[in-house]
C-alpha cells in the first residue's frame, strides 16, 4: 500500500510546531509517511572588503573597517554557513521527528534555503506531496499586505489540500482550532 505524502513546513517557532498536535490527531500513521521542512535563510559568509591605497600618493593599503581586516583574514564563507546551517536545522527537525516516529510514523526531514513560500511549493511539486499540514497567523488587512503569509502564498500557488492551524486569541494552548482548505474552499473540521 502507498502512503500518502504529509509535507509539514516548519519555521523553527513553537507556533509552527503546534500542527504537530493536529496531525497526530487527524492524519493516520498507517496511511501517511510525513515529512518535516525547514526552509532557512541562505547562507552569505562574511568576508572583508579588500585593501584599498591610503591616497592616490601613498602606496600603504588599508581597510574602510576593522571588521574588514578581521574578515579578509579569517573569512567565512558562505559554504561554510551552509554546511554549519544544514546540521543546525537538520537537528531542530529531529527534536521533531522523534516523538512522530514513536508515534509510529514514518517521518523524513528536509532543509532548503530560500524564500519560504517559494520553496515549500518547488518541494511540493517536486516530491509530489499530497497534503500540506502547516500554521498561519491569519493576518488580515493591513499586516498581511506589510508582511505577507507564507500559508497565503502557498495555498494560492499549489493544487493540493492544506491543512491550516490558524492563530486565534480565544485559543488556549490545548484547543486549537484547525481549517482544512482545498484548492481555495475551506472545509472547517
Amino acid at each position: 500500500m502507498t502512503k500518502h505524502r504529509v509535507l509539514i513546513p516548519l519555521d523553527g517557532s513553537d507556533f509552527s510546531r503546534q500542527i504537530l498536535s493536529q496531525v497526530k490527531q487527524f492524519i493516520s500513521p498507517a496511511e501517511n509517511e510525513l515529512i518535516l521542512l525547514r526552509v532557512g535563510e541562505p547562507p552569505r559568509g562574511l568576508t572583508g572588503k579588500p585593501a584599498r591605497p591610503a591616497s592616490a600618493d601613498v602606496s600603504v593599503l588599508m581597510y574602510d573597517t576593522p571588521r574588514d581586516f578581521e574578515y579578509t583574514r579569517h573569512p567565512v564563507y558562505a559554504s561554510q554557513e551552509y554546511d554549519s546551517s544544514m546540521g543546525a536545522l537538520l537537528d531542530e527537525l529531529q527534536a521533531e521527528k522523534r516523538p512522530l516516529a514513536e508515534a509510529g510514523y514514518t517521518v523524513y526531514t528536509a532543509v532548503k534555503f530560500g524564500n519560504a513560500a517559494a520553496e515549500i511549493v518547488n518541494f511540493i511539486e517536486d516530491e509530489s506531496i499530497d497534503l500540506i499540514a502547516m500554521t498561519t497567523h491569519g493576518r488580515s488587512g493591513l499586516n498581511r499586505l506589510v508582511f505577507g503569509s507564507v500559508a497565503a502564498q502557498v495555498l494560492h500557488n499549489v493544487g493540493i489540500p492544506i491543512m491550516l492551524l490558524r492563530s486565534l486569541a480565544s485559543t488556549t494552548q490545548d484547543n486549537f482550532p484547525s481549517e482544512v482548505v482545498t484548492a481555495g474552499r475551506a472545509m472547517h473540521g
